[in-house]
């Protein structure tokens, strides 16, 4: 299925995507599921929780020990895209601390576009706590990202963009909501193409109604997992990506090892996942969306985008924490090419 999702003026756009997310240090864990209920956490969901709960929590860990990695969503997306040269731009706040100063260095390691805002509070934390069966489980304390506000908006970098890339983490605080609304309307304004990744099963039943709103006004590109595409319409696979695409331009409806559907125009397709050793989830759907947007700006086919998104996927999976394996970039160029 060939896609006309970017118009030949956007191509020609210096930047490919600009992201605005919460910038997170990932805290690693491997656990059994009786350790997830003595820590209170919810098997394969995220939870907001406050500076003391995550702190009390970590210092309860006993005998686990954390792995740090850098996180977010859309930064853990902007890394697979900046591996294969593409031109990213990332914004979020983080924190006067040594957290936040590794968060930025590894930004300009990537030669990612570094738009961060420092704020005198803590860098936000997610702990990611691993079972044996690769399901991951996310306690986030949100810290420095909770500050940001439209001031800290990069416009230009937007309006210098092919695409802009969020997620449904960042409707949280009322300044978050109202700086990603505002973020919005200069992308609308700018005709700059919008794509949302609804995040997670939390974020749909905070923001269900808000996103169904974005889909049908600014939303051009939509990504849900099974069970968040149940939650938003009712139904899961291909049905699902259908429906979404009743109000959306392109939608992908992410199904884990039943692969992925995608929906433009009406017309679907189906891309099948690898059979690989799951090892940790954690960043499988964020790293499918890197690698789909890239083959968007790069003005593949939706197959080859499918493709590209699995493959960096299904990588990621192979590892603890988002990592990709050694020479995974050329696997990438040869898809491009």
């Amino acid at each position: 299925m060939s896609t006309s999702f970017l118009s030949k003026e956007q191509h020609a756009r210096v930047i490919d995507v600009t992201s605005i997310e919460n910038a997170l240090v990932d805290l690693l864990v491997r656990a059994e599921e009786t350790d997830l209920l003595e820590l209170g956490m919810h098997k394969g969901r995220m939870q907001l929780v406050d500076g003391g709960i995550q702190a009390r929590i970590l210092a309860n860990l006993g005998r686990l020990t954390a792995e740090v990695e850098l996180g977010g969503s859309a930064a853990n997306a902007l890394r697979a895209m900046a591996l294969v040269g593409a031109e990213v731009s990332y914004s979020s706040c983080i924190g006067r601390d040594s957290y936040g100063d590794s968060f930025s260095a590894r930004l300009e390691q990537l030669s990612i576009r570094n738009r961060l805002a420092v704020v005198p509070d803590s860098t936000g934390t997610c702990l990611v706590v691993v079972t044996p069966d690769g399901e991951r489980t996310l306690n986030t304390h949100l810290g420095a990202c909770r500050a940001y506000h439209r001031g800290f908006v990069p416009e230009k970098d937007i309006k210098d963009s092919k695409i802009f890339f969020t997620t449904g983490y960042v409707w949280d605080t009322p300044e978050q909501v109202d700086a990603i609304e505002h973020a919005l309307v200069v992308a609308k304004e700018n005709n700059v193409k919008v794509a949302l990744d609804v995040a997670d099963p939390f974020v749909v039943s905070r923001s269900k109604e808000r996103f169904g709103e974005l889909f049908r006004s600014c939303v051009s590109l939509v990504f849900a997992n099974a069970q968040e595409a149940e939650m938003l319409v009712g139904c899961t696979g291909e049905k699902a990506s259908l429906k979404l695409g009743e109000t959306v331009e392109l939608a992908v409806v992410k199904d884990g090892a039943h692969g992925a559907w995608i929906c433009h125009h009406g017309k679907s397709m189906h891309i099948p996942t690898r059979k690989v050793n799951v090892v940790d989830t954690t960043g499988a759907g964020d790293l499918f969306a890197g690698g789909f947007l890239l083959g968007l700006v790069r003005g593949k086919s939706l197959e080859i985008c499918g493709r590209l998104g699995t493959l960096l996927a299904s990588d990621t999976v192979t590892h603890m924490g988002v990592r990709l394996t050694s020479g995974i970039e050329n696997q990438a160029r040869e898809l491009l090419s």
